[in-house]
């Protein structure tokens, strides 16, 4: 009988962590395709550009030149979007029209880059980085660069930004916690039961090079207060993908961010507001106003 029962149980506990190694393949495979549209339609030239992460994986990416302009702007759309996406090209012309070199890339196994798998915004810091290495390379220092990100994008964004010295960061209807949206979204997208998301997130921490606890960006954004980095925080509350309790969140751990709280948008469509660019190109002016007053020593 005891017997029996150790069978059945281990065999349920199999089924369980198998149940969650489904999920996390599925979640993590990659979402490749061709761009739906170009810079072009936006009215930009472009070049194709390749680029490293920093652990090697190739990404595409588009660069749009502004003349000669000493600012960049770091593009980096979420899981399943790639840089060809409409609110990141209704962006593009905003930095160009600001005087801002846009560099808008596809992450890890997303669109036209490399890489075998999506890790939701934990691996995807390496891709960021390999970005602003490229930049470094050409010439734009992070201190002319700023970082905008959407969804899983501005997650990453957030997370790869702290001491790269950095001069701002926009991010836009990302989450601040990675186990805590997935205990909300997995019911609800995937419409399996609430009691398997810990076996999901332990099947997470399996897999090899992802850790979903790891991926909590409201202690990076508390760290890019304290190196005193400006962070223009930007939700909806009609988001359903992404709760606005995430944004709340990131603006919580970074004191001094912007917020804009839009009423009724979907989720990433902040972009279709009239009032989207005024705001942007706003908080990018401040921020240059700011830090061209000195910079403050970080808080303890």
């Amino acid at each position: 009988m005891l017997r029996s029962v150790l069978v059945l149980l281990g065999a349920l506990a199999l089924g369980y962590v198998g149940v969650g190694l489904l999920v996390v393949f599925v979640m993590t495979s990659p979402h490749r395709r061709a761009p739906e549209a170009t810079p072009t339609e936006a009215g930009l030239a472009y070049e194709d550009v390749e680029l490293r992460s920093t652990d090697g994986v190739r990404l595409s990416g588009w660069w749009m030149p502004a003349g000669d302009s000493r600012r960049a702007a770091l593009l980096v759309d979420g899981w399943g979007g790639d840089k060809s996406n409409e609110h990141v090209l209704k962006t593009a012309p905003i930095y160009h029209r600001e005087g801002y070199n846009v560099l808008a890339i596809d992450l890890r196994a997303h669109g036209e880059s490399g890489g075998g798998r999506r890790t939701l915004g934990y691996r995807e810091t390496r891709d960021v980085l390999g970005a602003l290495a490229w930049l470094r390379g050409r010439g734009y220092r992070p201190e002319d660069t700023v970082l905008h990100g959407w969804s899983m994008g501005g997650t990453t964004v957030v997370r790869a930004a702290p001491g790269t010295g950095i001069a701002a960061v926009v991010e836009e209807a990302g989450y601040a916690d990675l186990p805590r949206l997935l205990e909300s979204a997995i019911p609800r997208v995937a419409g399996l039961p609430r009691l398997l998301v810990p076996g999901i997130l332990l099947a997470g921490k399996l897999w090899p090079d992802f850790d979903p606890w790891a991926v909590r960006p409201e202690r990076e954004a508390s760290e890019l207060w304290k190196e005193d980095v400006p962070l223009f925080v930007i939700h909806s509350t009609g988001d359903d993908v992404i709760p606005i309790e995430h944004a709340k969140m990131l603006a919580a751990a970074h004191p001094d961010a912007r917020t804009w709280m839009l009423d009724g948008y979907d989720h990433v469509a902040a972009f279709t507001h009239p009032e989207y660019e005024q705001r942007l190109r706003s908080f990018l002016q401040d921020s240059r106003k700011e830090a061209n007053r000195g910079i403050r020593p970080p808080r303890p």
